[in-house]
């Protein structure tokens, strides 16, 4: 699910490119998605709520549902 989530929240940073202000916690937050699907870090509670309401609403709810 963390694959899934991690590319919702690419194409949504992707869609914000052209929006400057969104892109400074779209990026970082993208790329913990991805250092924690590489088994890198582990996303707390907090981290998934701020991605489902900034980010992707659809790639929130994935990482709330993943269990790791």
């Amino acid at each position: 699910m963390k694959l899934a989530a991690f590319i919702l929240c690419l194409l949504s940073t992707i869609v914000m490119g052209w929006m400057l202000i969104p892109l400074c916690w779209c990026i970082p937050m993208t790329v913990s998605v991805y250092k924690a699907y590489k088994c890198e870090k582990t996303l707390g509670t907090g981290f998934k709520i701020c991605t489902l309401l900034l980010v992707n609403l659809i790639g929130g709810i994935l990482l709330f549902c993943d269990n790791d």
